[in-house]
């Protein structure tokens, strides 16, 4: 397993790795496999190529030269949200599961966060997907809120669960 920062050479990749995730787990996504389908995988390139491994970035996991996995992270951009990132599409093949991949990609993700300075808390979005949660739960993030009815597909709802990882505990007791 190899995971390093996914580069302009990815975007096919990571294009075709996210329209896997879109069809396989809509539940846990925002857009669709449909709006993700307009795109191309130049859109995915520019997004690659505006990656700033410091405070805006997609991390990948490859097994045996395959992406098996990606998330992103970014930190918010106005100065009085400065101190918090948010982590977006997680995701880790079927066949990848159960290994110890999501595990270490977070790992990865929250371990370049830590080193922003002034970074205080991370956030996410854990959709009804309960083995993700446990998964953050396990990482330190714990849940903040809940949003129903955050998700429409066709006509099922999906509520999602907000999470928070605090990186200095001691500011917040």
């Amino acid at each position: 397993m190899n995971i390093r920062l996914l580069t302009s050479d990815d975007a096919d990749a990571f294009w075709h790795l996210r329209l896997e995730a879109l069809r396989n787990d809509s539940a846990s996504f925002a857009d669709s496999a449909e709006e993700h389908l307009a795109t191309t995988d130049e859109s995915a390139r520019a997004r690659l190529v505006k990656n700033d491994p410091i405070s805006n970035f997609v991390v990948g996991v490859f097994e045996d030269g395959h992406l098996t996995a990606t998330a992103g992270f970014y930190r918010y951009a106005h100065n009085k949200e400065r101190h918090k990132g948010h982590i977006w599409g997680v995701y880790v093949r079927q066949e990848s599961r159960g290994k110890g991949v999501a595990s270490a990609l977070m790992k990865e993700i929250v371990r370049r966060a830590r080193a922003l300075d002034g970074l205080e808390q991370i956030t996410l979005v854990a959709s009804a997907n309960l083995p993700a949660q446990r998964l953050y739960k396990a990482l330190g993030f714990e849940s903040y809120g809940i949003e129903p009815h955050s998700l429409k597909i066709g006509t099922e709802y999906v509520d999602d669960v907000l999470m928070v990882l605090w990186l200095n505990r001691e500011t917040y007791r």
